[in-house]
């Protein structure tokens, strides 16, 4: 029995596991998600018993962890799961201590009630500071929620949430000196950009031309919106959205944006434009994750509500580098879609 480092040639075994045991994805997604054929190391590995069984497997979405003048290298993992039975545990164990050799700062978002559980028994620490806002424009978001589901009360309701949506629109922002720019994907002209944001965002993970493109250009299933954020004649930050379905309802999401964050109202005024972008979309509702008070004020400027805390957790911090409470957080980060 041994741990494996996943490569193309892996055995059929191994993506027959991710299939059934982690997620419906298809080949072209583990192509995709862990860089396969492109000659880059490792991003996952795979538990393998003599006879070929595949008995877990742990994923990695490697990134940089910018603060300050110090960088280390960061991943989030991902796809963590072993195949019922005696000695899962173990190899589960085993193969998140891999992970966190392959890596300075190993994290993970949320996690499973199993996952909860056994990570403080490893010694993992968790915060609390990111969190999911929303804002609901539909009658069916405003209204059609928790117990009105299944009411006798969810017809006139609707008719209500009717009404309510009509004074909820939000209105389109005002043009001036700020912009945005719809793009396929991000040029490495942008990295210039990145540069001057990372100085004044960090501590932050990586936001260049080629980490945006993986994340969100490349990403298989498409739905993401790349847009750069232009100040007159220059380019001054991006901000990426993505529309999806989720439950019946049509959802939105502000993944992720930088901005001059030195230039008063352009967080919010960001806010603003996506929110009606995402509107003009025909979204029912919008979430967008932050964990820093300029992005949650402007949410709030343009009528978000907090809805639930996002955990981070993580393993150690090499030395000069904050905790993850200090850290610019977005969807960026923890988006379950490329999960």
């Amino acid at each position: 029995m041994s741990i494996v480092t996943l490569e193309t040639a892996a055995p059929g075994a191994v993506f027959d596991f991710l299939e059934t045991t982690v997620s419906r994805r298809g080949p072209e997604h583990w192509r995709w998600k862990y860089q396969l054929d492109r000659g880059l190391p490792g991003r996952a590995f795979y538990h393998a018993a003599s006879d070929g069984t595949v008995g877990g497997f742990v994923g990695l979405l490697p990134t940089t962890l910018h603060a300050g003048t110090t960088t280390a290298r960061a991943a989030w993992f991902v796809d963590w799961a072993t195949r019922p039975g005696d000695g899962s545990v173990g190899i589960g164990v085993g193969l998140l201590r891999r992970a966190e050799a392959a890596t300075d700062v190993l994290l993970t978002l949320q996690g499973s009630a199993d996952t909860r559980a056994i990570l403080p028994k490893l010694r993992w620490q968790s915060t609390d500071t990111p969190a999911t806002w929303v804002r609901r424009l539909s009658a069916k978001s405003l209204v059609e929620r928790g117990p009105l589901r299944a009411s006798a009360l969810r017809v006139p309701a609707r008719v209500a949430g009717r009404i309510v949506e009509r004074f909820s629109r939000v209105t389109r922002p005002e043009s001036g000196d700020l912009a945005l720019e719809e793009v396929e994907r991000f040029a490495p002209s942008y990295d210039a950009v990145w540069e001057r944001r990372r100085v004044e965002f960090a501590p932050l993970m990586e936001r260049s031309s080629a980490q945006l493109n993986f994340m969100c250009a490349d990403y298989p299933g498409g739905g993401y919106r790349c847009l750069l954020v232009r100040d007159r004649d220059e380019i001054a930050g991006h901000v990426v959205l993505r529309v999806d379905e989720n439950g019946g309802s049509r959802r939105g999401r502000i993944i992720d944006a930088l901005w001059e964050r030195a230039r008063a109202g352009a967080a919010e005024w960001l806010v603003h434009s996506a929110t009606w972008l995402l509107q003009e979309c025909g979204v029912d509702y919008i979430e967008c994750t932050a964990s820093t008070d300029d992005l949650q004020q402007a949410l709030r400027a343009c009528r978000f509500r907090r809805r639930h805390a996002v955990p981070v957790w993580y393993h150690r911090l090499p030395a000069g580098v904050p905790t993850p409470d200090t850290w610019f957080i977005t969807y960026l980060d923890c988006d379950r879609a490329y999960r």
